[in-house]
């Protein structure tokens, strides 16, 4: 009974001490915003234009495994692009390119045919947003 009772005193008195503890000052800390990608224009020099219509915009996660290659097309709104993981290649049809990495990001090209892949051995992520117009696809296969 004795024990009981000297660890409720005990558990009394600690308790509040913790309570008052100040938090870790990571926890104070206020919310930090990096800007990851800012640009008029994309990777490759197109100027950004939007299309007609009702605004929409769109934001896709892409899985891609080693080795894969999408076939030729545009994008006829303006895009960004987000490497979370892998390697990302982009070619343009006048043989300009870009390879992306994990953690970076590019405006993608507009009204430019190109195509990507993954150029790593590595599963592949990539996010996608872009700003289109409702009921108009946002990538058109051009082969």
């Amino acid at each position: 009974m004795r024990r009981f009772l000297l660890l409720a005193l005990t558990a009394g008195i600690a308790f509040p001490i913790v309570a008052c503890t100040p938090k870790k000052k990571a926890l104070l800390e206020p919310v930090v915003v990096e800007t990851l990608i800012s640009t008029t224009e994309s990777w490759n020099g197109d100027s950004f234009k939007y299309p007609r219509g009702q605004a929409e915009m769109k934001l896709e996660k892409i899985i891609a495994q080693a080795g894969f290659k999408t076939p030729l097309h545009l994008h006829p709104q303006p895009g960004i692009i987000y490497v979370q993981k892998g390697t990302l290649y982009c070619e343009t049809s006048d043989g300009q390119s870009l390879t992306i990495g994990a953690g970076e990001s590019f405006a993608s090209s507009q009204d430019t045919i190109h195509y990507c892949k993954n150029n790593g051995d590595e599963e592949m992520v990539v996010f996608s947003a872009s700003a289109g117009a409702k009921g108009k696809k946002t990538t058109v296969p051009t082969e």
